[in-house]
């Protein structure tokens, strides 16, 4: 800032008080040395009304008369930081701007300049990535949306076969769920689908350049509309993952609950505020790499390799495991399962699930809720019209969710003739079938084998 309107408004947008120690004195030019018949200023008015976290004085001599004159009145401490006058020849600008990056401790904020500093980093330690190679919006998009709450390694492999059948937005309008067996969170395909039309229909087949119009697309949020406007379109939007919340998160000693909305939001306007406008995209993705080698989630954090090792307070005070701050997490719920791989000439059977719920409309191997005895495993063939058949048992298996955990007994069931039941949600596929068209979820796959 350069004019008076300037500075108060910067002054005001980062919440910082500036004020005198002197209400006024008799003084020859701008010598300190020289000044006499003090009468100080009463910041009682101040600190009784503000909530003021930390007083600081600039130079050595607004030091001297805190503590001669206001001290004792308001029984806080001063902090003593270089004087930014001109006259002070010892500092240059760099030196003063690293001693004055102090206050940034009590206002909780990211120094500013940091974005420049993660770049440099990222130059020289940038993954390669395939999604990275060629970042048009659509690779982005299919990209970012893998990417979520799913390793970086296992996306690979995808996204390379995913690019082959569905290179662009109109092939992708019309299948897809076939290539994301596997990968679960199958809603993530359904809205891939619906948004591959919205394109289509709304935006003639082009990806929209627009932060506000990204997010109008079915299963895009904040963080992926900003992974998208600042990696393919240059955009200075923060994406603001996992990743930029832990590693916010101990660079501010938050202590606020990590997944609150208000801790969110601030977290949100820290990254765009350190955001370099000229390569917004690099930073977010600089981002994501120091989270997933350095700033790591589980463990300890490898914070001498990282370029925010001096600005970073959880690492100050050894506290880099303390953050973020998460509420505790409800236990999840266990479900026995009885899973049946039914094979009649060769041909397995499926059913579909509800088209609502978890892994919801998709085919799955019948099963059935708890443990069955030999009595209830007779009567549930009898239910799906199976009449002639040779069981025996498949192994137990269990599959992980977000919030509940399947523990699966199977059975293997060699039936002589087709189900003579009417039961619309079975249906049988040969083994080319379920290699090619049907997406089985991963909760099965032990038995797929």
């Amino acid at each position: 800032p350069e004019t008076i309107e300037e500075k108060r408004e910067f002054l005001h947008k980062n919440h910082i008080a500036v004020w005198d120690v002197i209400h006024s004195c008799d003084i020859i030019g701008s010598s300190d040395s020289s000044i006499r018949n003090v009468v100080p200023n009463d910041l009682s008015e101040i600190l009784e009304n503000a909530d003021i976290k930390q007083i600081f004085c600039n130079g050595a001599k607004s030091y001297e008369y805190y503590r001669k004159y206001q001290e004792k009145e308001t029984g806080r401490k001063a902090i003593k930081l270089p004087s930014t006058s001109p006259a002070n020849a010892a500092f240059s600008i760099e030196k003063l701007t690293r001693a004055w990056k102090e206050i940034c401790v009590p206002l909780q904020v990211a120094p500013t300049g940091i974005g420049e500093v993660l770049l440099d980093w990222y130059d020289y330690n940038a993954r390669i990535l395939p999604w990275r190679s060629e970042p048009t919006p659509y690779h982005v998009w299919i990209s970012e949306i893998m990417l979520q709450q799913t390793r970086v390694e296992a996306v690979k492999k995808y996204y390379d076969r995913w690019m082959e059948v569905l290179p662009d937005v109109k092939a992708l309008s019309e299948e897809l769920m076939k290539l994301w067996e596997g990968l679960g969170y199958y809603n993530r395909a359904r809205n891939l689908k619906v948004a591959a039309l919205q394109v289509m229909q709304e935006f003639d087949g082009e990806i929209p350049a627009d932060y506000s119009k990204l997010l109008s697309l079915k299963g895009v949020g904040e963080y992926t509309a900003g992974a998208i406007a600042s990696i393919a379109f240059g955009i200075p939007e923060p994406a603001v993952d996992g990743n930029a919340l832990r590693i916010f998160s101990r660079i501010l000693a938050e202590d606020g609950e990590i997944n609150k909305a208000s801790v969110k939001k601030k977290t949100s306007q820290e990254v765009r505020r350190v955001l370099p406008k000229e390569r917004p995209g690099d930073f977010n993705q600089a981002l994501m790499d120091l989270g997933s080698s350095i700033c790591i989630p589980n463990g300890e954090p490898f914070c001498e390799n990282c370029p925010w090792e001096s600005i970073c307070q959880a690492h100050k005070y050894g506290r880099e495991t303390d953050f973020p701050v998460k509420a505790k997490k409800k236990q999840r719920k266990i479900e026995k399962k009885a899973v049946f791989l039914i094979e009649v000439s060769d041909k397995i059977i499926l059913h579909k699930r509800p088209e609502k719920g978890l892994l919801s409309g998709l085919w799955e191997l019948p099963n059935v809720d708890g443990e069955l005895s030999a009595k209830e495993l007779s009567e549930q063939m009898k239910k799906w019209g199976i009449g002639d058949y040779m069981i025996e048992p498949l192994g137990e298996g269990k599959h992980i969710f977000s919030h509940v955990e399947w523990h699966m007994t199977c059975w293997y069931v060699e039936a002589a003739l087709y189900p003579d039941a009417d039961v619309k949600e079975l249906i049988w596929v040969s083994r080319k079938e379920l290699d090619q068209d049907v997406a089985l979820p991963a909760a099965f796959k032990t038995y797929r084998k």
